[in-house]
């Protein structure tokens, strides 16, 4: 399959569109946009974190002969040594990053402690952006291992502001819901009447929200949400409070500015790196269940075990959703992948299936969708019970009916009904 790139795009965002998709994906350069890339970094034109991220998907990819013209930004013969192109590269990391970094070029992968220590420098303040570019590609290429995620998750809730670490207010079970952060381009969100939906059931539900770090650009649930006029909380105390309609938002960038930093670097190195799956599972009131979405398959059951593996008890991931979310299609049937903690500390998984009754002859697709009439959609459903629009009606009545089975599978099979 061909790459369609947009030739008004800088040079180095085509190349790591190229060579970085993954051990499938990934494609040869062209002699011409190979050369486009030397004069820019000749010129200084790239970021290091930009730069770090192309390298590393070219050498997980593997370098060709056309490729080899991008040693002129370098040394003669560099390209034929990856080892010494990584720390050239790299030179204003700390040694034990280049270390990690040239354990992954022979093929290696991290238990939970290095992957941790890896962590601990991605997410600090020190000099490195092209390693941290580097490492995040290199990853995300050849796949990252459970222990891997494990590890980089624990450093990230690490970076955790204080009023994040504070005890849970006691009081009913949390579910939090955790769409993707770069949100939607051809759909409309119905994740807060989902929220409203479970806390009328005795629930309390906080997102994960955050700035979108792409590739969709049009609206996320923070701009939805914002539309609506809610805020975010401050820290874990604020579920001492009465419940918000639509439950509470934790803001990445109000939990931790380290996390969203690497909003600002993951514009830069353009591919979706392990953030994308990690953030998602920072979960700073212990909360009981986890819903969340994932479109392709190995990714659902990545998820299921990290959800497990970081303290869920209950897990419903949603797969094959609407556009990447956790809202149900209407023309297609639906996964949902379960687990539920037993006593003895062992998980229990089912898969459930659930088809739709065909209530439309087409799935709805929205061109460029605005969070204002997003927002305005929620708002009438609120108030009428009806937003207007059939899709969006139905896309809320399947959904939380679903989630509703979901849930009662979790009781049935292990999960507690109260905090302990």
């Amino acid at each position: 399959m061909a790459i369609v790139l947009d030739p008004n795009e800088a040079a180095i965002n085509r190349g790591i569109k190229t060579v970085g998709i993954g051990k499938k994906g990934s494609k040869s350069l062209t002699p011409q946009l190979a050369l486009e890339i030397v004069n820019d970094l000749k010129s200084g034109k790239v970021s290091d974190a930009a730069k770090g991220a192309f390298f590393a998907g070219l050498c997980a990819k593997g370098i060709e002969p056309d490729e080899e013209i991008l040693e002129q930004a370098f040394a003669p013969g560099i390209l034929k040594e990856p080892s010494k192109l990584l720390n050239a590269i790299t030179a204003d990391a700390p040694p034990f990053v280049q270390w990690i970094g040239q354990q992954l070029l022979a093929g290696h992968t991290l238990d939970k402690p290095t992957a941790y220590d890896l962590g601990k420098f991605l997410f600090s303040d020190e000099k490195g952006d092209a390693a941290r570019g580097w490492m995040a590609s290199f990853l995300r290429v050849r796949y990252e291992t459970d222990d891997e995620y494990e590890g980089l998750l624990q450093a990230m809730e690490d970076t955790l502001g204080a009023a994040f670490k504070t005890p849970t207010p006691p009081g009913e079970p949390i579910i939090q819901i955790a769409e993707p952060f770069d949100g939607v381009d051809h759909s409309y969100m119905i994740t807060p009447l989902l929220g409203a939906n479970l806390q009328a059931q005795g629930y309390r539900v906080v997102h994960q929200v955050g700035r979108n770090s792409g590739p969709k650009s049009y609206m996320n649930l923070w701009d939805i949400a914002q539309g609506l006029g809610q805020k975010a909380a401050k820290g874990n105390a604020d579920l001492s409070s009465d419940k918000p309609g639509f439950g509470w938002l934790f803001h990445q960038s109000v939990m931790s500015s380290s996390l969203d930093r690497w909003v600002d670097l993951r514009h830069q190195t353009i591919k979706r790196p392990f953030l994308a799956t990690l953030e998602r599972f920072i979960n700073p009131l212990k909360a009981d269940i986890l819903i969340a979405s994932a479109f392709h398959p190995p990714y659902g059951e990545k998820m299921m075990t990290i959800a497990e593996r970081v303290g869920f008890k209950g897990i419903i991931i949603v797969r094959n959703g609407i556009e990447g979310t956790v809202a149900f299609p209407l023309l297609r049937g639906v996964k949902i992948l379960l687990s539920a903690r037993q006593q003895d500390g062992s998980f229990q998984r089912h898969e459930m299936n659930i088809e739709n009754a065909l209530l439309v002859d087409v799935e709805e697709m929205i061109d460029k969708p605005k969070a204002a009439d997003n927002a305005g959609l929620i708002e009438g459903y609120v108030k009428k019970g009806a937003s207007g629009s059939k899709h969006f009606d139905l896309r809320v009545k399947m959904t939380c009916k679903g989630i509703g089975q979901a849930i009662l599978w979790l009781k049935d099979n292990g999960f507690p009904l109260s905090r302990e």
